[in-house]
C-alpha cells in the first residue's frame, strides 16, 4: 500500500474536481489516500480518503496572488515533510503552481490549454516552476504538444482524464423527464464555452420545432444568454436550468449533447455523456474533442466557431433515429478505456 497525496485548490463543482475525485476513488481501494485542498468554501464533492485543509484560500488582487503561491509552497512543503508520502499529484494550474515548488517528486496534471486559457503572469509561473516537477501530465496529446513546443518541457507524457463508469450508470439510470424531446448542454456559463453561438445554432435548425434546448450550468453570462434567449423569442423552448448535483439524467434523457466551446483540455462532458449512452455533437477546438470523438461512429465534430455547421449538425443527427441509435449502441464502448482502473494503473507506472 501506497501513501498518495493529491493537491487541488478546491472542491467545487468543476471538471478538474470530478477528475481529482474519480481518480482518488480508484486509487483508495489499494492505498491511502490524502485530498489537500487551499479554500474550504463550496465543498461539493466527498472524495474517498482523508480531506486536509490547509487554509490557504484564493486572492484577488494580483500581489495577493503572487505570495499566496509562495504561501501555499511553504504551507505544503512543511506538510509533505510531515507524511512522507509516496507519491504527490497535483491538479490544475492553481494547485501545481505551488506543488512544484515545493516538491521535485511532485506530479502536474494540465487540464487546459495553456496557450489559450492562461494569462501572462500564469505562463511566467508555468516557465519558472513546471521543470523542476518529476512529470507533467497532459489530459490530451494537443496540451501534451503545446507544453513541449510553447514552454520547453521535457517530461511530459499524456494520460487521458479517468472516469467513473459504474458511478454514472447508476447516477443516469432514470433519464429526466421534460414535457417534449430535448437536446442539452452542460457547462459553465462563460465565454470559452460559447453557449450564445449554441443557442443561435439552435434558433436557426429546423430542430427548435418540436425539440427543446436544455442548458445545465451557471455563470456570469447568465444575464446575456437570458437576453439573447428573449431576443430570438426562445423563452419556451431554451431552458437555463441551472447547477445540477447530479446532471447525468439529463444526459441520459436527451436525443444528444452539443459541446460548442472554443477552447478544451479534455472536455469530460463529452466523455460523461458517452457512458450516458448519449451521442455527441461538438465543435472541433483546440484541444481534446478530435480525441474523445469517432466522427460519424460516437458522434459529430463540427468546425470551430462555426453557427451554421452547429446548425447543420443539429438538424442531421435529430432528423436521422438510425444515426442516433448507432452513436447510442457505440458510445460506452468507444471511451472503455477511459475507466478509472485503467488510468490508475498508467498512473501509477510513472
Amino acid at each position: 500500500m501506497k501513501k498518495i497525496a493529491l493537491v487541488i485548490a478546491d472542491l467545487d463543482l468543476g471538471g478538474g474536481q470530478r477528475v481529482a475525485v474519480n481518480l482518488a476513488e480508484a486509487l483508495a481501494k489499494d492505498n491511502e489516500v490524502n485530498m489537500i485542498i487551499f479554500g474550504d468554501d463550496n465543498i461539493h464533492y466527498q472524495p474517498a480518503g482523508k480531506v486536509v485543509h490547509l487554509h490557504c484560500p484564493e486572492k484577488s488582487s494580483l500581489l495577493g496572488k503572487v505570495i499566496n503561491v509562495f504561501k501555499r509552497a511553504y504551507t505544503l512543503r512543511q506538510h509533505f515533510q510531515q507524511q512522507q508520502y509516496d507519491h504527490i499529484f497535483s491538479f490544475m494550474e492553481t494547485a501545481n503552481f505551488p506543488t512544484a515548488m515545493a516538491s521535485k517528486e511532485s506530479v502536474l496534471s494540465v487540464h487546459c490549454n495553456p496557450r489559450k486559457l492562461l494569462s501572462f503572469f500564469e505562463k511566467l509561473l508555468l516557465r519558472l516552476s513546471y521543470h523542476r516537477a518529476k512529470k507533467v501530465i497532459a489530459v490530451s496529446d494537443d496540451v501534451a504538444d503545446i507544453l513541449r513546443e510553447d514552454f520547453g518541457l521535457k517530461q511530459v507524457s499524456r494520460i487521458y482524464n479517468p472516469v467513473d463508469l459504474s458511478s454514472i450508470a447508476k447516477q443516469s439510470a432514470i433519464p429526466y423527464q421534460h414535457n417534449k424531446a430535448y437536446i442539452v448542454a452542460l457547462g459553465r456559463l462563460n465565454e470559452v464555452k460559447r453557449f450564445d453561438l449554441l443557442i443561435k445554432a439552435y434558433a436557426q435548425s429546423k430542430t427548435q420545432q418540436t425539440c427543446d434546448l436544455i442548458i445545465v450550468g451557471e455563470g456570469e453570462m447568465r444575464a446575456s444568454l437570458e437576453q439573447q434567449i428573449k431576443q430570438l423569442k426562445l423563452q419556451e423552448k431554451v431552458h437555463l436550468v441551472g447547477v445540477q448535483m447530479n446532471p447525468y439524467p439529463y444526459l441520459s434523457g436527451a436525443k444528444f449533447l452539443c459541446l460548442s466551446s472554443r477552447t478544451e483540455a479534455f472536455p469530460m462532458v463529452l466523455v460523461e455523456a458517452l457512458a450516458s449512452k448519449c451521442p455527441v455533437i461538438a465543435t472541433d477546438c483546440p484541444t481534446g474533442p478530435r480525441e474523445i470523438i469517432i466522427q460519424g461512429e460516437n458522434g459529430l465534430l463540427v468546425e470551430n466557431e462555426n453557427a451554421i455547421a452547429m446548425t447543420e449538425a443539429i438538424d442531421t443527427l435529430y432528423f436521422d433515429d438510425a444515426l442516433q441509435e448507432k452513436m447510442r449502441s457505440k458510445a460506452l464502448s468507444s471511451i472503455k478505456h477511459l475507466s478509472g482502473d485503467e488510468i490508475v494503473k498508467q498512473w501509477l507506472v510513472l
